[in-house]
């Protein structure tokens, strides 16, 4: 995923559906995840609903736990999704496990609509209608 500048990592929040997604992905429960960082369950529960944002500490921890990099936790849902669809088009199996996580929970499509028209990126259009067909 793209490098974030040290700057500009502490003014972007954690991305909670990221975060989610990267916690049922490693099949722990929020219970097991905290024990693993060593929090209380209910301070994951509110990092993923994004009543709270982890400090510092526990955003390193996250990120090590997870195997991503530094500011890998505050990438935007756009920015994931557009370096997702690329990788899955080359192939990567991750990155499409990734889009059919997002396409079953069907909260990006949710997301994405919230966002201006003006402000929309022609992929994130794209993404949108995609998530909102329905299956054949």
């Amino acid at each position: 995923m793209a490098n974030i500048d040290e700057n500009t990592q502490e003014a972007q929040q954690v991305n909670r559906h990221f975060l989610r997604y990267l916690r049922e992905d490693a099949h722990l429960t929020r219970e097991q995840l905290a024990q693993e960082i060593g929090v209380e369950t209910e301070l994951v529960q509110h990092w993923e609903t994004g009543r709270r944002q982890p400090s510092q500490r526990h955003q390193f921890d996250l990120e090590k736990l997870f195997g991503i990099e530094a500011g890998g936790l505050c990438l935007e849902i756009q920015q994931i999704l557009i370096e997702d669809f690329n990788a899955a088009y080359f192939g990567d199996e991750n990155a499409r496990a990734r889009i059919d996580w997002v396409d079953e929970k069907k909260r990006l499509a949710q997301a994405l609509a919230i966002i201006p028209s003006s402000k929309k990126s022609p992929i994130a259009e794209l993404i949108t209608a995609l998530l909102e067909e329905d299956p054949l």
